[in-house]
């Protein structure tokens, strides 16, 4: 959800809240003021009538249909003017009504008089009605011009923040030029910016010193274990005896073990530094079938029966080099953890690669196996990084891969996207 829409949504729960207890307010604050006013006006009614009667004017000409005059007892004290509601029935709507009455006694001309009159009032639920009407629509107002600023707020106010954004995701570590971020006035956002520029710098700087040290350790670490391979190659060469060659061939296993962790981990890190960022399409059926010629004396070697399904004419999008490397891997994995005499299934068909290998199962959890240095067997001469570079490349390549054990299969699934 976007930063304005979330705004919105909260000022449009407040202002409800806000409505709500308003129009509560409002209903008595409405419902006092009519009272009051006509309580003000029957009294008004009262006062006439107490002046008609002090003028001489016999009482019962005065005497209406909602004024009540009668005399009371010369012992009986005054009493002031009184306010209540009270219920009366009404004729035509043939129902009890609310109203409001007002009474008072009175000594005038020596004599005791007690007078009161009603009149009807604004009904409760009249006022509620009214009430509710006008919150309604001050709230659909509300909703209506809310949404509207909100849109202008986020094309004007926000501008800025979403070109910040589109500039950092379109942003590498690796290229050259430092980050440029569109200036703006809004202070919270030139503190963004100044953060963002010097955070980018800082990376940049640390990326390449890191990069090139990293380029310049592998480079050089070959020459030395190349030499190293070389001596021990003359070595074997030698005159020497069983128990010396040996260990001249397990160091030399060692000294090549360590040539290709080395490149592994080069190669690992110029995946995540995103690298490889020029995909076109592949035809991954070709692809395919050169890697299977390819490892078909590998295959030979140790016996292994390979049936293989491929659909013509399959095309993926991603860097070409990736794909060789991400193929090599799998296949390469297929029959270095295969058994003797094992299988090999090959399938592809739309957008997706299957291989499957007979072998034992893991000693790791199938999740781990993706980890770097996670090997199928911990006795095996595998560096553990092979599908490490595979899970890397997927990711990058938005491609969804899976692992299976099944009935004694090994099975990677390659999900290619559309």
């Amino acid at each position: 959800m976007r930063l304005i829409h979330k705004f919105t949504i909260v000022y449009l729960i407040i202002t409800f809240f806000v409505l709500i207890i308003g129009g509560v307010l409002a209903y008595k604050t409405v419902k006092s003021e009519v009272d009051n006013e006509q309580a003000r006006y029957l009294k008004k009614n009262i006062d006439f009538t107490i002046s008609e009667i002090t003028r001489g004017v016999i009482p019962d000409s005065l005497s209406q249909h909602r004024m009540e005059i009668r005399r009371l007892g010369d012992d009986q004290p005054e009493t002031p003017f009184f306010v209540r509601d009270t219920l009366v029935w009404h004729g035509y709507l043939k129902r009890m009504e609310p109203q409001v009455k007002v009474s008072v006694s009175r000594v005038i001309n020596g004599q005791h008089f007690y007078i009161s009159t009603y009149g009807a009032v604004v009904d409760t639920e009249d006022i509620t009605n009214a009430v509710v009407k006008a919150i309604s629509g001050i709230f659909i107002i509300m909703l209506v011009v809310t949404g509207l600023v909100s849109i202008l707020i986020s094309k004007k106010i926000l501008k800025p923040f979403n070109r910040t954004l589109k500039a950092m995701q379109s942003f590498r570590l690796r290229q050259k030029e430092p980050l440029i971020l569109p200036e703006t006035t809004t202070t919270e956002f030139k503190r963004l910016t100044l953060f963002l520029k010097k955070m980018t710098t800082k990376a940049q700087s640390d990326y390449k010193t890191l990069k090139e040290f990293s380029e310049n350790a592998s480079h050089e670490m070959q020459t030395p274990l190349a030499i190293i391979m070389g001596k021990l190659e003359l070595l074997l060469n030698s005159d020497i005896d069983d128990r010396q060659a040996k260990l001249i061939i397990s160091a030399h296993n060692a000294v090549e073990k360590l040539s290709k962790m080395g490149q592994s981990l080069t190669f690992l890190t110029k995946l995540e530094n995103r690298e490889f960022e020029s995909p076109e399409n592949i035809n991954l059926s070709k692809l395919v079938t050169d890697s299977l010629f390819a490892f078909q004396e590998l295959i030979e070697m140790k016996s292994l029966r390979l049936d293989q399904e491929i659909e013509d004419n399959v095309e993926v999008n991603m860097h070409p080099i990736l794909s060789d490397i991400l193929l090599n891997n799998l296949l390469s994995n297929a029959i270095r953890h295969n058994n003797e005499n094992g299988l090999i299934e090959v399938k592809l068909s739309g957008k997706v690669l299957r291989i499957s290998n007979t072998g034992d199962p893991l000693e790791v959890e199938g999740k781990e196996m993706f980890k770097r240095f996670i090997k199928h067997n911990q006795s095996s001469d595998s560096i553990g990084l092979g599908l490490a570079i595979v899970k890397q490349i997927c990711e990058q390549s938005n491609i969804e891969i899976q692992y299976v054990y099944k009935e004694g299969m090994h099975t990677l699934q390659l999900e290619f996207p559309s």
